[in-house]
């Protein structure tokens, strides 16, 4: 990886980078070296430490949406990749198709679409690291274009999760990938 050879020949500092998504994913930074303090709420940080840095893969403690769990630790499935290549929320299939279907009373035919007036209606979806939980509101995870809304949890083959955009321009996020210390922190963003 680029980052970790630049690290290496000391042309950065820290193992140390921040990424920040604006509301809407379209501007956003990222720090190398450290974090953009101006960006983040110190006091919200939830720390996980990373499974694998070549993938940013985590595990959960649960994941819920609503009274719905997605996952608990000991499940396989609750893992979590962080992608800020990826604009949706993906999980294993039949759960997220499950969910999609029976609480948001989305049609894949119709591209995953949604109600635009029950929007605040829909649940939160909780991820729990360690002792400590991240709430996303469905604001977040369901995208309005023009007059049509849509859910952006998508079903993925993969039997685990993965977090985008959608996710990330609520949370700034700290990737730290020094050696013995290793771990995403995620803060609100400011």
């Amino acid at each position: 990886p680029v980052f970790l050879h630049a690290v290496g020949e000391g042309k950065i500092a820290k193992s140390i980078f921040g990424i920040y998504i604006q509301g809407g994913g379209n501007k956003g930074e990222i720090t190398f070296g450290g974090v953009n303090k101006a960006h983040l709420k110190e006091e919200t940080a939830v720390s996980a430490k990373l499974i694998s840095k070549t993938t940013m893969l985590i595990k959960m403690k649960k994941l819920t949406l609503g009274e719905t769990e997605m996952c608990k630790e000991e499940d396989e499935e609750c893992k979590l990749l962080v992608d800020t290549a990826c604009t949706s929320i993906m999980g294993p299939k039949e759960k997220v198709e499950e969910f999609n279907k029976e609480t948001l009373d989305t049609d894949k035919e119709r591209k995953w679409k949604v109600d635009c007036d029950k929007i605040q209606d829909f649940p939160d979806l909780v991820m729990t690291l360690g002792e400590k939980t991240l709430t996303l509101e469905s604001s977040y995870y369901i995208r309005v274009v023009g007059d049509t809304c849509y859910s952006t949890i998508r079903p993925k083959n993969k039997e685990r999760w993965q977090i985008g955009d959608v996710f990330l321009a609520k949370f700034y996020t700290e990737y730290n990938l020094k050696t013995d210390e290793e771990e995403i922190t995620f803060y609100e963003a400011k």
